[in-house]
């Protein structure tokens, strides 16, 4: 008689065996790979903590400040990691079954290889849902505002308001940088000019704003609006001096970064700057990633199964282990080698963006469908 298991909610006479098993094999899964994740982002945590022990002491940046800057790059570290830790996961979990022969349990109730991996899928789509979450919604505006709050503390002279926009002030001269919004999908640079007496001298709007090393800024395409006793004087500047004397890393805050963008406007914003004329390729690459690497999730999580069920599965947990993390890290370094040579090679941004994923579905399909 070989080893009788144990499965939670599993009595006689109680629901469909079938689906009990499913759910017992969907649980093991969901929970090794969140085991693996934890792991590898503890690993991601203390990396960006290392990073940011050269700028600890810079102005007021001190060690709760990095320690908020790692706590506020949690999101993004996670949606970074999670195809690979879904992989590490999924393998670490239908290992343990295999150890126990409750994989042999799983076949003898029912569940086929097949059904297997019907039940990876749905929890590799669940854990993609997660990650849609964290990587167009949650982790860019926290993204954001790390950002922020880093440069504000090495830097001062600055501040941010609700919406995300930054506010820059050089003696009589307030600078404000909006993000990127449904009706200004390339955000927007406003001019604020102070009088002698404390009220409100001129106002103007420009395009983009730019720091030289000598600490002076200017805008481009600058229409202000000066205020007189007897009128309002209009003019319009191709060039026109900002500020002086403010630390030009301050930029940063008004630089529109992919990174910090919701997917929603990270695709407005390409679509601007295409109506515009102007180069998008490294914002379409950064929101197609994106949305390759959700779908890359419950890839990775099905291409677990051959490597227990099927024609990958002669070795040890010890191989199989180092075999996902070879592949993971395989996809992972062709996907930023693309992302960032394909500029130089002239390919597409879509084809960038979904090459890496499109051939780890191609190879998950070969070495399933041999799968008995």
């Amino acid at each position: 008689m070989g080893p009788k298991a144990r499965w939670p909610g599993c009595h006689a006479g109680r629901g469909d065996p079938v689906r009990i098993l499913r759910g017992y094999l969907f649980r093991t899964i969901l929970g090794t790979t969140g085991l693996v994740l934890a792991v590898l982002l503890s690993l991601g945590a203390f990396i960006e903590f290392m990073g940011q022990l050269d700028d600890i002491g810079v102005g007021e940046y001190g060690l709760l400040d990095a320690l908020g800057w790692v706590l506020l790059q949690m999101p993004t570290i996670v949606a970074q990691l999670l195809p690979v830790a879904a992989l590490l996961g999924a393998l670490l979990g239908l290992g343990s079954l295999a150890s126990r022969s409750e994989l042999i349990v799983l076949r003898s109730g029912g569940v086929s290889p097949r059904g297997v991996a019907r039940t990876v899928l749905l929890t590799g789509i669940v854990l993609a849902v997660a990650g849609t979450a964290l990587s167009l919604y949650l982790a860019p505006p926290l993204e954001r505002y790390a950002r922020q709050q880093r440069e504000l503390a090495k830097f001062g002279q600055a501040g941010i308001s609700a919406g995300g926009g930054a506010w820059i002030r050089d003696r009589t001269t307030i600078l404000n940088v909006t993000p990127p919004s449904d009706e200004h999908p390339a955000g927007n640079v406003y001019v604020f000019r102070v009088g002698g007496d404390g009220g409100l001298a001129a106002i103007g709007r420009a395009d983009s704003v730019r720091a030289e090393p000598d600490r002076r800024w200017f805008l481009r395409n600058h229409a202000e609006s000066r205020f007189t006793p007897t009128a309002i004087r209009t003019s319009v500047t191709k060039e026109v001096l900002a500020l002086e004397g403010v630390n030009p890393e301050l930029l940063g805050l008004t630089v529109i970064r992919e990174e910090t963008m919701t997917g929603a406007a990270l695709w407005r914003y390409v679509q601007y700057l295409k109506r515009s004329g102007l180069e998008a390729r490294n914002y379409e690459v950064a929101f197609w990633s994106r949305i390759a690497s959700i779908f890359a999730v419950p890839l990775m999580c099905v291409l677990a199964v051959p490597f227990v069920l099927g024609p990958l599965r002669s070795g040890g947990s010890g191989a199989r282990m180092a075999a996902g993390l070879g592949i993971g890290l395989t996809w992972f370094l062709i996907s930023r080698t693309l992302s960032d040579g394909g500029e130089v090679w002239n390919l597409n941004a879509i084809v960038t963006a979904w090459l890496p994923t499109v051939l780890l579905a191609m190879a998950t399909g070969v070495v399933l469908s041999r799968t008995r």
